[in-house]
């Protein structure tokens, strides 16, 4: 038997995804030509190509420091991965600081202090592809760190010898110095590669200190889990994937800027920080797209004043209700 309300929630829902499938249609018949797939892997082809042979932008890393009681650093360090700093915590989120994904180059290094990687106290995993769990990065971080990781993936990393690792279903919490880390629901394929293919599960996580929760999306598609997320745990921060859009097939696993608009409405969060874009083609889009359409996406919905682009490096400062 449907709940109260169930069913209207359901419609709403499926009419949602419904109008992004249809305005997702529209972009596209509009900007390609009749042969847009031969056109798009060419495009993707050359833009590899190019970068092989140019070195990765990189900038300087500066350290981070812990911020007083009641505050949350959020650094992104690049691509997926992002630095939450508390007042006695640490927090590496997918840490990837490799200059190669499966042969391809990136374009923007990362960018984490040495002593920031150093400090790490807590890495979250929310899945098992190699961009996110990488292994070369985490045999960088310290032994002494405590590893979070969505069901199934402990295997991958019990070789590194971390002082604990966790693995952590949806639904499920856990308390770290202080903040509290819960695991939650996310759209994605979680297999490790074309030669491992196990499938794992991927999770979200809800950062949550002094009153401030920081939602970490990892890689996930747009689906029905967003608003029940923003219910029940009141995300104050989102850090949300933009890129691997093209072709609409991606978006089985990915979000477009489109997507992570809808998806932060439905979160009720308060600040919208993009990760998953800059650094590797991850679609056939141009590289540049997803934060250019997302800039344009918040001035149309009068959402700039909420929306924070960080290059690597980079870190804002969220006060939490505790701390206010």
């Amino acid at each position: 038997m449907a709940l109260p309300g169930e069913d209207d929630w359901k419609r709403r829902v499926i009419e949602r995804a419904k109008e992004l499938d249809h305005e997702h249609r529209r972009r596209i018949r509009g900007d390609l030509p009749s042969n847009a797939k031969r056109v798009l892997s060419l495009r993707m082809v050359r833009r590899v190509l190019r970068q092989l042979v140019v070195r990765p932008r990189r900038t300087e890393a500066r350290e981070v420091p812990h911020p007083a009681p009641g505050a949350i650093a959020v650094t992104f360090v690049g691509h997926a991965s992002a630095m939450l700093t508390t007042c006695r915590a640490r927090v590496l989120v997918d840490p990837f600081l490799g200059d190669f994904l499966l042969g391809v180059r990136r374009r923007e290094a990362a960018c984490l202090a040495a002593a920031d990687a150093a400090d790490a106290s807590l890495v979250l995993i929310s899945h098992a592809h190699r961009d996110h769990l990488h292994l070369p990065t985490l045999r960088q971080l310290p032994r002494r760190a405590m590893v979070v990781l969505p069901p199934r993936c402990e295997p991958l990393v019990r070789s590194l010898q971390f002082a604990r690792v966790v693995e952590l279903p949806p639904g499920q919490s856990l308390e770290h110095g202080d903040v509290e880390v819960t695991a939650v629901a996310a759209r994605h394929d979680g297999r490790r590669g074309l030669i491992d293919r196990a499938w794992r599960p991927s999770n979200g996580y809800i950062v949550k200190c002094a009153g401030a929760n920081v939602y970490c999306a990892g890689d996930t598609a747009y689906f029905s889990g967003f608003e029940e997320i923003g219910q029940r745990l009141h995300p104050d921060v989102a850090l949300l994937p933009i890129a691997g859009y093209e072709p609409p097939s991606l978006r089985e696993d990915h979000m477009s800027p489109l997507d992570a608009i809808q998806a932060f409405v439905d979160l009720g969060a308060k600040l919208l920080v993009p990760v998953a874009y800059g650094a590797f083609p991850l679609g056939y889009e141009p590289i540049d797209e997803p934060v250019s359409w997302l800039t344009d996406l918040c001035r149309e919905h009068g959402l700039l004043d909420r929306l924070a682009v960080l290059r690597p490096g980079e870190t804002c400062q969220v006060h939490g209700r505790e701390g206010a």
